[in-house]
């Protein structure tokens, strides 16, 4: 329905357009989701399980209400406005249109001061800094500046009497513009890769900013509320329900409930009202207030009088409409089938059931703190104010924004909860405080300051007024959906904790938990709770660049990429951030240690503890944290380019990867048992692999390459350009044939690596995590293995530490030519079926393949950055834009895609072929060591086991012997 008002009238005549083939009408200037919400219509989508959503956030940071507009995929629908004619589906294209065009060049842009979010934070700071002489871009990923609190009446409509608020806005919009400050909306910053290095979407353009200072005003997001039915349509935030009756004077349902705590479901309550829908109830998880309020009730007219007057005027209106507001009532459950139906909730007076077409919901915020993090400002878990009885993680500043990275501010509710007045004040003094950084007269400000300290005083007195019941993550429901995006349920994630996962690394893994396109926004801090994370940063998933999806093509630039690949001769461990990890007594002692949970560890553990032998699996952190589960499941048979040096000029520079050739087909063999064993396909698929060629040259290298694997025993032949196209008609036209080799295929390295995790389990293998080896001493026959956990003896060693192997190797005298690479992946948003190929390219860095849910993962060898003194691995910007380049080259559907994440690992660096076998001079000790870890993982374990066992000595091409 379209809500009514004296003074707020439609700008334009309707337009129409379609939505799965239905004519709707629509005002310009409106959103897609508003549209849809004034004819009925809340469902927007299916999921993959056929589960419908709609609108939920209203401000595109969870990405569930994406739409196909025009044959574009994953359009927020909340934040994409509507054309006349314009064709929108929920259902996914067969064939996508390209989302942006590839640029010739990324540009860079300098300036004094870039300012992340247009909100009143943002804006604040960048008029203070402007006022004093600085350069100042502001970027905003919407389509008006504003922010939430400041949201300005959609242009679909006009106003003859706009409200304080509206006012407020248009006043600081204005001084934005008065000010010269450059404010670009709909830009989209999807990376910081350092304070001078801010990558960004400007309209469909990249551009690189260089500022001499940043800051942080990205806002923050309702936090979620798992309930039962919190994902049917129909079902949404509080600020996503305002923002289609304040902004664009729509409401999807006459008769509301809205549920939660805090002052803007009164607000949103009486908005409604006023337009003409009925308010069912407002359902209030705090206590009412009673005389022991009064001091904080006190507080609040004294440092925001006209606030406290607006809260009574809320409850006046509300009373007067015979609006019931129930307190200390606890949300229990959304009801509904094809859309949301009843809210259930329990009252002091016992449970009751509240009939409504539309539930909004909010329990508090959350920070946009994802930004902040990827550039290494210092975070702390708080719990207290609103929405923090589940815990959220916010920016450590000092009062003028600084955060503990120079040159870097975080302000207003991006950095710390704490309402429009606060992030007012602190943006005008951050603002202000980089403009003296970079040199410029900036003066003092005593009076924002006395804003800052009124503003902190009111919130704590309104977060005392409205504290509400711990979170109890216990009392989640099993069916109830926690991860939105990847539809987890609490069940799943309590049956990955049964199965040993402790931490939300492991949890992601084991579930996909937070892998979707919000990237854990929106079930991160549940996880948490669940399960029972330490309240810390390093507790949480890390965010990765993109921070947010981004059209792959508009970052598809070619880049140089056969230059010196960076080589980490001594990696830097990272430290083991999650539970203390005592030993089991039983853990003291053992036939044999495996120093290492990643596959070859766990491979060579199996087919030990399958032999009887007392076996032990002993890693630093959790099994298969590490490169196990940070590839991207090729299962590779054929050479690659990058195992002849810098280009693939010379077979003979192969001759370590030629020797290993035979191992690939009987690893993959053993991926099968492995699953077979397991009960379930891992996601393998050996459907042939193709290495591309382009040039004359590079066939006839791919001729001479496929003739050394068929001497290897490899079935492999090169197809021409026609037969190529037959067979992989998804590729470009522009290759004159490609190697195939039959064997090649793929693999869901999330579920090998578990598969083979619980088989080692079920065969009687023990896994002992958080252990770090810290020494390693003869005892006997045996060994005396130090760790910080306490003393482990045992008969025999295998260092399967893969790029860390050479360093526990050392600690017993041992030297292990081992080093590691830095190498990327990157997953797209996933779609229908259409390669079922492992494709590589002969002159360039590409690993290409479809996984089973849909997603395109592409790699090559593209290398990130390693920090020597934590050892996290991070991005590099260029690595994803010519990573991207080749693919998109390679397959054009690529322009059709977002990105949804990339990520690093660290590689095992050796001479291309796996280090095996006992070491000369320290018997007892084996090596388990090799490239192309995931491959070849099963089979050089096997032949590892067959080492320790004795029954077969490892081939001399293999063996640590070849090293002297």
């Amino acid at each position: 329905m379209r809500l009514s008002s004296p003074t707020i009238t439609p700008n334009a005549a309707p337009i129409r357009f379609t939505f799965d083939g239905q004519e709707i009408e629509a005002l310009p200037g409106e959103s897609i989701a508003a549209a849809l919400s004034a004819a009925g219509i809340v469902a927007f989508r299916h999921t993959a399980k056929g589960e419908p959503r709609g609108l939920w956030c209203g401000m595109g940071a969870c990405w569930d209400c994406i739409v196909t507009v025009d044959g574009r995929s994953g359009q927020r629908a909340c934040l994409t406005k509507v054309e006349a004619d314009m064709r929108v589906t929920g259902a996914p294209p067969v064939v996508a249109a390209p989302l942006a065009d590839p640029p010739a060049e990324i540009a860079e842009r300098a300036c004094d001061l870039l300012v992340v979010g247009a909100g009143p934070a943002g804006l604040s700071a960048a008029i203070a800094a402007a006022g004093a002489g600085a350069q100042v871009v502001v970027l905003d990923e919407r389509a008006d500046p504003g922010g939430q609190y400041l949201k300005p009446l959609a242009t679909s409509h006009a106003s003859t009497a706009p409200d304080a608020q509206f006012r407020r806005g248009a006043v600081l919009f204005a001084e934005a513009r008065a000010a010269g400050i450059a404010i670009h909306q709909g830009a989209t910053v999807w990376g910081g890769f350092a304070p001078d290095e801010i990558a960004a979407l400007v309209g469909n353009a990249a551009v690189t900013f260089r500022p001499k200072r940043l800051v942080l005003a990205p806002g923050a997001h309702e936090r979620p509320v798992p309930v039962p039915g919190w994902t049917l349509p129909g079902v949404m935030t509080t600020g996503a329900l305002q923002t289609l009756a304040r902004a664009q004077r729509v409401s999807p349902a006459e008769r509301i409930v809205i549920a939660g705590s805090g002052p803007l479901n009164l607000q949103l309550a009486c908005e409604l009202l006023a337009g003409g829908v009925q308010v069912a109830a407002v359902v209030e998880a705090a206590p009412k207030p009673g005389l022991r309020a009064w001091r904080d009730l006190l507080a609040l007219a004294g440092a925001s009088p006209d606030l406290a007057w607006d809260g009574l005027h809320y409850l006046s209106t509300l009373r007067r409409a015979g609006v019931p507001v129930l307190w200390g009532s606890t949300i229990l459950a959304c009801e509904g089938t094809d859309r949301f139906a009843a809210l259930r909730v329990a009252t002091p007076a016992g449970e009751r059931r509240i009939v409504a077409g539309v539930a909004a919901l909010n329990m508090g915020f959350q920070p946009e703190t994802g930004l902040a993090r990827t550039l290494g400002c210092a975070q702390r878990f708080v719990t207290d104010g609103p929405g923090a009885e589940i815990g959220r993680l916010e920016t450590v500043t000092d009062e003028e924004g600084r955060t503990s990275i120079p040159g870097v501010f975080a302000i207003g509710d991006g950095a710390a909860i704490g309402g429009s007045r606060v992030a007012f004040a602190r943006g005008r003094l951050a603002g202000l405080a980089a403009a003296r950084e970079i040199g410029l007269a900036a003066p003092q400000d005593a009076a924002a300051r006395r804003d800052l300290a009124r503003a902190l005083a009111f919130q704590r007195a309104l977060w005392r007024i409205f504290a509400v019941p711990p979170f109890d993550a216990a009392s989640i429901a099993g069916a109830t959906t926690i991860c939105r995006c990847e539809e987890v349920t609490a069940a799943a994630l309590r049956e990955a904790m049964a199965d040993g996962a402790r931490s939300l690394a492991a949890l992601k893994k084991a579930t996909r938990a937070g892998m979707g396109r919000c990237q854990g926004r929106m079930c991160g801090a549940t996880v948490a709770r669940l399960a029972g994370a330490p309240a810390e940063e390093a507790a949480f998933a890390a965010p990765r660049a993109p921070v947010r999806p981004i059209p792959a093509a508009a970052l598809m630039r070619e880049v140089p990429e056969w230059g010196e690949t960076p080589v980490i001769h001594a990696p830097t461990p990272t430290r083991w951030r999650g539970p203390a990890s005592p030993l089991r007594p039983e853990d003291r002692r053992c036939d044999v240690l495996v120093v290492g949970g990643g596959v070859l560890g766990l491979s060579t553990a199996l087919c030990l503890a399958r032999e009887g032998v007392d076996v032990l699996v002993a890693d630093r952190s959790e099994p298969g944290l590490a490169a196990s589960t940070a590839n991207a499941g090729s299962l590779h048979v054929q050479l690659l380019s990058y195992d002849f040096g810098e280009k693939a000029e010379a077979l003979g520079t192969a001759r370590p990867a030629a020797a290993t050739l035979p191992l690939g087909p009987r690893s993959i063999a053993l991926w099968k048992e492995i699953a077979r064993d397991a009960g379930e396909s891992c996601g393998i698929r050996t459907e042939g692999g193709l290495m591309l060629a382009e040039t004359p040259e590079q066939m006839e290298w791919l001729r001479g390459k496929t003739a050394v694997e068929r001497g290897a025993g490899i079935e492999s032949h090169v197809v021409g350009a026609n037969e190529l196209r037959g067979l992989a008609p998804y590729l470009a036209p522009r290759f004159l044939g490609a190697a195939f080799c039959r064997a090649e295929g793929q693999i869901d390295p999330l579920r090998g690596t578990a598969a083979l995790l619980g088989l080692v389990k079920r065969a009687g293998g023990r896994i002992a995590g958080g252990v770090q080896v810290t020494g390693i001493a003869r005892d006997g026959s045996g060994f005396a293995v130090a760790t910080e956990s306490g003393t482990i003896r045992a008969g025999r060693i295998v260092v399967a530490a893969g790029p860390w192997s050479g360093q526990v190797a050392a600690l017993a005298g041992v030297r292990l030519p081992v080093g590691g690479l830095v190498q990327q992946v990157i997953a797209t948003e996933p779609t229908g079926p259409f390669v079922p190929h492992l494709v590589a390219h002969a002159g360039r860095h590409l690993s290409f393949k479809q996984g089973a849910q849909g997603h395109l993962l592409i790699g090559g060898g593209w290398p990130g950055e390693h920090h020597p003194a934590t050892g996290a691995t991070r991005n590099r910007r260029e690595s994803i834009e010519g990573n991207l380049w080749v693919a998109g080259r390679v397959v054009p559907a690529v322009a059709g895609l977002s990105v949804l994440r990339a990520w690093t690992g660290i590689n095992v660096h050796v001479d291309r072929a796996p280090i095996l076998g006992e070491a000369p001079g320290c018997p007892g000790l084996f090596a388990a060591v090799t490239s192309s870890g995931f491959t070849l993982g099963p089979v050089a374990g096997r032949m590892t086991a067959d080492a320790v066992l004795g029954r077969e000595a490892v081939a001399p091409a293999f063996s640590i012997a070849r090293f002297g």
